[in-house]
């Protein structure tokens, strides 16, 4: 695991686990509560291309995500999508292409 660096939301824990599969993703833990997978390229001004790794059954309100915090991040992705996708290439795709 290691801690994405272009770009920081107070509270949550943004990683990527090195030696990933595709497509190009981050994770974004909030101790204790739940943790997504979002997807750097998928994510558009339509919103936040993501799924939940937990917990597996979702809350009564029917979302992991407040509405502001999953705003917050897509306009993390969208500002930040090159150096995103930067950082998956360096921290991830370590394996050497013959």
């Amino acid at each position: 695991m290691v801690r994405v660096v272009a770009f920081t939301v107070e509270g949550l824990d943004i990683f990527f686990h090195t030696s990933d599969h595709d497509p190009p993703h981050f994770h974004v833990l909030r101790s204790g509560q739940w943790e997504i997978r979002v997807f750097i390229d998928s994510s558009s001004e339509e919103g936040l291309a993501y799924n939940i790794k937990f917990p597996t059954k979702l809350p009564k309100t029917g979302r992991t995500l407040s509405a502001k915090l999953e705003r917050v991040l897509l306009e993390h992705v969208l500002k930040n999508r090159v150096e995103l996708l930067q950082e998956w290439q360096l921290k991830v795709c370590t394996r050497e292409i013959i």
